[in-house]
């Protein structure tokens, strides 16, 4: 096999394409959850309980609260998947291998991208070790590499967690080296990491998730996203969406 290369131009489209596709999502989510009968029934669920009612709880503010914080775990988990799809894309043009090569899977569980030796030619296997050794990892007695992808931890993502402790063991007996890139610097829990570190992930964040990705796919995935014209389109979408929480029937149930 010999290695691919795809046009940054195709994967902006695939980008906004996918970006498209969860606005709708979202748009979709706020016009259920923010309408005037959803925030009745919220309402009503609050009054009725033991507790909530008992701590002035029973409020239209605390509605809110909780609505909005569904609709951050929405978009946490959004976000999440477009960081999944994305360098799928890149990984199996890049390296001229099948979609179900790159999500492999391990005992029911779909590993991110997996990086087989025996399924990429040898100037490749041979770039992979090279990306490997560049950031610090050792590429002995390896058949290939095993990538999760993460843009951030949430905090209720104790089953996700067990996947990867799960995963990690899977890649180790495969001799598969386990890369677990992070990219917002921000946002990693370090009880997580440490976690995920002592099964036997070794993390990259940030900056260094980023650049490991744009050396491994020979394409910065995530540059092209400061575009003008890409960066200008995101923006107006997503602030459209977001302020439509605030003008939503739920939200006229509030006084200032």
């Amino acid at each position: 096999m010999s290695s691919a290369e795809i046009s940054p131009k195709i994967v902006e489209q695939r980008f906004l394409d996918i970006l498209k596709s969860h606005i709708q999502g979202w748009e979709a989510k706020i016009q259920s959850d923010f309408s005037a009968q959803n925030y009745q029934r919220e309402l009503q669920k609050l009054k009725a309980d033991p507790v909530y009612s008992k701590f002035s709880l029973d409020c239209p503010e605390y509605v809110l609260v909780r609505l909005i914080g569904r609709m951050s775990i929405s978009v946490g988990r959004r976000l999440g998947e477009i960081y999944d799809k994305l360098p799928r894309l890149v990984a199996a043009a890049r390296f001229n291998i099948t979609p179900e090569q790159i999500a492999e899977k391990f005992g029911g569980l779909e590993l991110d991208i997996g990086l087989r030796f025996s399924s990429v030619s040898p100037n490749d296997e041979n770039h992979v070790r090279a990306t490997l050794k560049k950031f610090g990892f050792s590429d002995s007695g390896i058949n290939g590499a095993g990538i999760e992808i993460r843009y951030n931890f949430n905090p209720n993502d104790s089953a996700r967690l067990r996947k990867d402790v799960s995963m990690v063991g899977h890649l180790q007996e495969a001799n598969l080296f386990p890369v677990y890139l992070i990219y917002s610097a921000i946002s990693p829990r370090d009880d997580a990491i440490s976690r995920l570190t002592r099964a036997g992930w070794y993390f990259l964040q940030g900056e260094q998730a980023s650049q490991f990705t744009s050396e491994l796919f020979g394409i910065d995935f995530l540059k092209f996203m400061d575009e003008p014209k890409v960066k200008e389109e995101i923006h107006n979408e997503v602030q459209r969406v977001m302020k439509s929480i605030f003008t939503s029937e739920a939200f006229q149930n509030i006084e200032i």
